[in-house]
């Protein structure tokens, strides 16, 4: 990695689980991709093409079986505190209220009082939701569960954000304003944000670039450079530049998808 500006790299990067028979099944094979530090990138694919089995490799939760996977120019090896996670389920402490989840992490890192509670109010009103800090997850619409999943994953100062289908349980229209919400708390943060979906209009919406997979085993097919202006308000998926990115990729995946019709 020769780029200070780079973020994240992959390099040949396989990912391969055994079989009960003894054989073994590639999930992942020869992925290379290069995030550079600010960026919002995408990662879209046919269905079971390891969209989430990428992410869960640079979260550190899965072990890849050849190539390397690099965080600020150093080797991935593990899980760490350099990389916030943010999953479908907002999985709350539902005894926390929301508050004490978004600085939970803060806690066990053993951060003083005074200073996590700051941090919390601080995320609490990024995330619009100062008013909100002591409801419990129960008393939270799901799309606000989601913004304290957020502030969460942000509360420890990530180096990288990952984030997995996290608007998939969302109603459309709950889901059209966390896009939104996302995106001017990414502008806040000036973050680097690793995403996966299987909605490509979302994909299209966040993206700097949206890197399109092939059917398993997954390689990168293309990476889809998204020039459209920001700030973009939902209308711009209206306009005719997003619809023709919207087919592109549409197209790309279809097409991957028939080459494993018999």
């Amino acid at each position: 990695m020769n780029k200070t500006s780079t973020k994240l790299q992959s390099e040949n990067v396989y990912i391969t689980y055994p079989l009960k028979n003894g054989g073994e099944v590639t999930a992942v094979e020869d992925f290379n991709l290069t995030v550079e530090e600010g960026e919002f990138v995408c990662i879209v694919g046919p269905s079971g093409c390891g969209k989430s089995t990428v992410l869960g490799a640079v979260a550190g939760f899965h072990d890849i079986s050849y190539g390397s996977l690099y965080l600020d120019g150093k080797e991935i090896t593990g899980a760490g505190r350099d990389r916030g996670v943010v999953f479908q389920d907002a999985s709350l402490f539902p005894w926390r209220t929301a508050l004490g989840n978004i600085i939970y992490g803060l806690e066990v890192a053993g951060v003083p009082k005074s200073e996590r509670q700051k941090k919390g109010d601080e995320l609490l009103e990024l995330v619009g939701l100062n008013s909100f800090g002591s409801h419990y997850p129960n008393q939270l619409s799901g799309g606000m569960q989601q913004r304290v999943n957020v502030a969460r994953a942000l509360a420890i100062e990530p180096s990288l954000m990952l984030l997995d289908e996290p608007f998939g349980a969302l109603d459309a229209q709950t889901r059209e304003f966390m896009q939104l919400e996302l995106l001017r708390i990414w502008k806040a943060t000036k973050q680097t944000i690793l995403f996966v979906t299987h909605d490509i209009a979302e994909a299209v919406y966040l993206s700097d670039h949206v890197v399109v997979m092939t059917a398993r085993p997954g390689k990168l097919l293309e990476k889809v450079k998204i020039d459209l202006p920001r700030p973009r308000p939902l209308e711009i998926k209206r306009s005719k530049e997003f619809t023709e990115y919207e087919k592109y990729i549409w197209d790309l995946i279809v097409t991957e998808k028939q080459k494993n019709v018999v």
